[in-house]
């Protein structure tokens, strides 16, 4: 069975940032081929007609996913005892963008990027992860990550990769005696590489 020592490394904000970079990469590429393929949704009943990206759900997604997994990298950089009894912290158990990155003094642009992280919250609790959210009321037709969107996603994950680059190369102590700092070459989350 992992101790807790052996989970505050799995679950230190290096970890995080990592899983971001990665999931970051996968979005990006699926981005790339945006504009290969489309689907049409024709509503006879209501004459409402829309088209998307065959990729825009599973691109969405994995950008809400790199958005949350950075975002609690800051957290977990800012709070080393949301980590330390072996569980995370209940802080740290939400998918909620806003109310996640509200909780950092770390983060950059917290105001400014309020509302691209809405806007991937709010497919992230619903149609993004599932066809339906939990009821009627919460249910929504799928956004579109048009060009703008997606500027905005990357503008604010390089800011992110920027702050947590920096941050990390710092010496980093977390609970029960783990700690360290990072040295990190190359680009990251979209932030040019660091001199």
């Amino acid at each position: 069975m992992m101790t807790n020592e052996e989970f505050v490394e799995l679950a230190c904000p290096h970890s995080w940032f990592l899983v971001a970079d990665d999931l970051h990469g996968q979005a990006v590429e699926l981005r790339q081929g945006f504009g290969q393929g489309h689907l049409t949704h024709h509503d006879y009943r209501s004459g409402y007609k829309a088209s998307w990206d065959n990729t825009n759900r599973s691109t969405f997604l994995l950008a809400s996913f790199v958005l949350e997994n950075a975002i609690k990298a800051f957290l977990v950089y800012e709070n080393p005892g949301w980590i330390s009894n072996g569980k995370l912290s209940k802080f740290l158990k939400s998918h909620k963008l806003t109310d996640l990155a509200e909780k950092s003094t770390n983060i950059p642009y917290k105001t400014k990027g309020r509302g691209t992280l809405k806007a991937f919250e709010e497919g992230n609790e619903s149609w993004a992860r599932y066809p339906c959210a939990l009821s009627k009321e919460n249910s929504a037709q799928p956004s579109i990550l048009d060009d703008g969107l997606w500027e905005k996603y990357e503008w604010l994950m390089t800011a992110y990769g920027r702050r947590l680059t920096k941050l990390l190369s710092i010496y980093w102590r977390g609970p029960h005696g783990f700690g360290g700092k990072y040295e990190i070459k190359g680009s990251f989350l979209g932030a040019p590489p660091q001199a």
